[in-house]
């Protein structure tokens, strides 16, 4: 019963990883000790399927829940102690090294100079995307309030590539009475207001929609942040839904590698997410699919290179898991209270994956 309350653990923590940018998904399977037996069970061979089921029910169970009702949760943790929180990450990243170390040399494999040949290139790849993750990012839209003597506008301009759908949602600080042109309160009370489009108020690709509200709403607190979107659903954004989150998919299952980074980087992960949130089908079907598909070629070749190269392949995954630090370190990082609890957190983290690591069975490849 315990192990399949653990299997449910890691699920959890692997669907949480893989909604949040910039940490890894698969850097959270080879913490826990089971990324040999995801893979092996995601290439969808009946006899890995028979051996492994049980593990893979539950560790599905926690996955699903991770992503539907967890992310929030690290969310809220990442917002509020983003130090301590990013620490502990790291701890689990640090503690998970004497695992990997022995997959490498299961079987009296030697570390050899080539292995250098699989690490360093992963490593510069984790380390490179986060330093692009870093850079000022293009927002798909653009948000300008000004207010006059009896009411103020907000005009969001779609910068995007595709239309958006009325269903959008535009969150403002404090209670809003008064005369609203453009939109309607979805819920309102004494702290914030939330305001959605009516009829009518769907953006289309390069075009604008501007929004009065009451002079007394506090536009200040109006930011991109605020503002949530769906894009109607086209041809053109099928495919590119489905051969992106394909893509993110595959990188999903990498260790030090984030799937939903990918998304960001494809210009797709606020429709993703948005569409998690609000069940909408239409986009759900091609994320879906793409999932699939990116999961299951993805693990195939991973399979397929570690039963030729296991060496080579744990030597580009220390290198990835390493580089996954820098992905992690965080920005508030200081001589304060928070980095001080970031150390404990550290030490908790560390601790679970080297305790997880010392239990966990190492297969020769």
């Amino acid at each position: 019963m315990l192990t399949h309350l653990l299997n449910i653990v890691y699920g959890i923590v692997f669907g949480v990883a893989n909604v949040i940018p910039g940490v890894s998904g698969g850097t959270m399977m080879v913490v826990f000790g089971v990324y040999d037996k995801v893979v092996d069970v995601l290439t969808l061979k009946l006899s890995a399927i028979k051996k492994n089921i049980r593990f893979i029910i539950f560790f599905g169970i926690g996955a699903v829940v991770g992503v539907l009702g967890f992310s929030f949760v690290i969310t809220w943790l990442f917002d509020n102690f983003p130090v301590a929180t990013n620490m502990f990450f790291m701890g689990l990243i640090i503690g998970s090294i004497p695992l990997i170390y022995r997959n490498m040399t299961a079987g009296g494999k030697k570390i050899t100079p080539k292995c250098l040949i699989a690490f360093i290139p992963a490593l510069a790849l984790v380390v490179g995307m986060t330093f692009v993750n870093k850079l000022p990012q293009n927002e798909t839209f653009a948000i300008n309030a000004v207010r006059n003597s009896t009411e103020c506008t907000v005009t969001v301009t779609n910068n995007g590539s595709y239309d958006m759908k009325s269903d959008w949602q535009l969150k403002v600080a404090g209670k809003i009475d008064g005369e609203l042109t453009g939109c309607a309160v979805k819920k309102s009370s004494a702290d914030m207001t939330t305001l959605v489009g009516t009829e009518g108020s769907e953006i289309a690709k390069g075009e604008s929609i501007t929004i009065k509200l009451p002079a007394n709403a506090d536009i200040d607190s109006i930011t991109t942040d605020s503002f949530t979107y769906t894009y109607k659903m086209n041809p053109v954004l099928f495919i590119t839904l489905l051969l992106g989150v394909t893509f993110a998919a595959v990188a999903m299952i990498i260790p030090g590698v984030s799937g939903s980074f990918v998304m960001v980087l494809l210009g797709i992960y606020t429709t993703v997410i948005g569409a998690v949130k609000s069940l909408d089908f239409m986009i759900l079907i091609p994320t879906a699919i793409g999932v699939f598909i990116g999961i299951v070629f993805g693990a195939k070749l991973i399979s397929a290179l570690m039963k030729r190269y296991s060496l080579l392949v744990y030597s580009a995954i220390m290198g990835l898991v390493i580089g996954s630090l820098y992905a992690v370190f965080p920005d508030g990082f200081g001589l304060n209270l928070e980095t001080l609890a970031g150390f404990v957190a550290l030490i908790v983290g560390g601790a679970i994956a080297v305790l997880v690591g010392k239990n966990t069975k190492v297969e020769e490849q």
